[in-house]
């Protein structure tokens, strides 16, 4: 999909592990299917789980992940517990990390029983997560791809970004609401966000949101680049109560429409056309619920 992805043969995958991990060497290996675009993600066993950058632009991120992902536990919400990590020479070095198996499933609509106490409980863990302290914690910019920074700074991917989607979108209407969330200044107060809270970052168990996954675009900035979220993985009829259960002003929202916006058409406008079929379908559907996609 990228001019720089690193080539992750099977035979030299299990060589790592057996290279790094011996008492692991004999667990079953299988890459996992995702529609992610900076990891792959080896199931080792019933219990751990492998996971080490796909692409050269990634191993920066994974690295700030591996560093700061241990402070992210006891959130309302699970996130991975870490068992081992490495330095990998794959072509260059890159550094992985070896997780426990957290059960569950995808949250997917289907997967979820009642969209409001989702709603809920992922406020409940963006309140927690902004509590964190943020001494010597990375800043947005470009070791989180630049989630958090002010939206104007994003301006020049992302004017271009939706005139190629002209063919899909009301471009016109997308540029005024971009226009509009870039009048807005950041906030006094940056806090830690998770970067990309989307289905395919989130575990349900039960009906009911269980852990939050993929830390690689985490960092200390704007907190609407996670707001956004009510765009991408809220059910629409639980996107008000949403924004209440965070208490968000009308300038809170608007810069969250501009990060759903940027999100969306970001990726697709790179990944249509047959790169990532997966990713596009979640595009469009933030796109519909933005109110920008063309019947």
């Amino acid at each position: 999909m990228h001019d720089d992805d690193i080539s992750l043969p099977e035979n030299r995958v299990r060589q790592l592990i057996a290279d790094h991990t011996p008492q692991w060497a004999e667990l079953p290996c299988e890459r996992l299917a995702s529609s992610g675009t900076d990891n792959a993600l080896y199931r080792l066993g019933d219990v751990l789980l492998l996971r080490l950058p796909r692409r050269g632009h990634a191993v920066d991120l994974a690295r700030k992940e591996l560093d700061w992902l241990p402070y992210m536990q006891g959130l309302p919400l699970a996130v991975p517990n870490l068992r081992y990590r490495g330095t990998a020479d794959l072509d260059q070095p890159l550094d992985f990390g070896i997780f426990d198996w957290l059960m569950g499933d995808i949250a997917t609509p289907d997967k979820i029983s009642d969209p409001f106490q989702a709603a809920d409980d992922l406020a409940a863990f963006l309140r927690a997560l902004h509590l964190k302290h943020t001494k010597d914690a990375p800043r947005s910019g470009p070791l989180n791809n630049r989630r958090g920074v002010a939206l104007d700074d994003l301006s020049a991917v992302t004017l271009p970004a939706i005139d190629i989607l002209a063919d899909e979108i009301d471009s016109e209407a997308a540029h005024a609401l971009w226009k509009r969330a870039c009048t807005l200044p950041l906030p006094e107060q940056a806090v830690w966000l998770h970067g990309d809270l989307k289905a395919d970052n989130l575990l349900a168990r039960n009906g009911r949101l269980h852990a939050v996954l993929d830390w690689g675009l985490a960092a200390v900035g704007d907190p609407a680049a996670d707001y956004a979220t009510a765009w991408v993985f809220i059910d629409p009829t639980a996107r008000d109560h949403f924004r209440k259960a965070l208490d968000l002003s009308d300038e809170d929202w608007l810069r969250a429409e501009g990060w759903a916006l940027y999100g969306a058409v970001i990726a697709l406008s790179y990944y249509r056309g047959g790169r990532n079929e997966a990713l596009c379908r979640q595009c469009r559907v933030t796109l519909d619920r933005l109110g920008l996609l063309l019947a």
